[in-house]
């Protein structure tokens, strides 16, 4: 029996609710979802209790630089969904499956050996291509922790999307204008509470942090 795409894309809303970023029929007896990184193994474990003939397909890993992406293409009665997650290389760890569908044990593993990503809590952590002293800065698939910038423009980034000018004004910058009598940041900063919101507002809905790779938590980029 084959199960429709409007029926799995309504099961995986029902049950995953605001951990589901988007779903779609990408065509036919294709599926495409978009989940938080944290809730994939909740998502295989309800779709493996609803559809017992589920079969994992295989899990793509893809090093974007930055980030992690894990695409899990799993068959279920006739048609293929993908499941989409991304985790910061910062955090490098990924939660095995393996438990929940067995077929994922060498895939897991693979993705170790090749990306040097930690796989949590996998039932056999051991290699499976490469030696077990393998170095873990010469995985071979792993691209260096570095966005698309190149690293004269990182600076300025970094400042136009923290402070809203276009040259970085260090700490001891900052200090020499107070000493001087002058504020601590320049006029082309932006220092209006309301204009600064709404300068990141825009800044966010452009997409222009995510492609720099800024943290707005540490307010800066996430590599130099």
């Amino acid at each position: 029996m084959t199960v429709s795409e409007e029926e799995i894309i309504g099961f995986l809303k029902q049950e995953l609710g605001e951990d589901l970023i988007d779903a779609w029929k990408q065509r036919e007896r294709r599926v495409f979802a978009k989940i938080k990184s944290a809730a994939v193994r909740r998502a295989v474990k309800v779709l493996k209790d609803k559809y017992s003939s589920l079969r994992l397909m295989t899990i793509s890993a893809v090093d974007h630089g930055l980030d992690f992406e894990f695409l899990y293409h799993i068959h279920i009665d006739g048609s293929v969904l993908t499941l989409r997650i991304v985790r910061p290389k910062e955090d490098n760890t990924l939660e095995s499956i393996a438990d929940i569908v067995p077929a994922a044990n060498f895939i897991e593993r693979e993705i170790s050996d090749l990306f040097g990503v930690k796989i949590v809590n996998h039932p056999q952590p051991q290699p499976l291509i490469l030696p077990e002293n393998w170095p873990d800065d010469k995985r071979p698939l792993r691209k260096p922790l570095e966005g698309e910038l190149p690293p004269q423009a990182r600076p300025v980034a970094e400042a136009l999307i923290s402070m809203g000018c276009v040259a970085p004004v260090s700490a001891f910058i900052q200090k020499k204008r107070e000493e001087a009598g002058l504020p601590r940041n320049p006029p082309i900063t932006f220092t209006d509470e309301k204009a600064m919101k709404e300068f990141h507002e825009i800044v966010k809905a452009s997409n222009l942090a995510e492609k720099a790779g800024f943290d707005w938590e540490k307010k800066r980029l996430r590599y130099k």
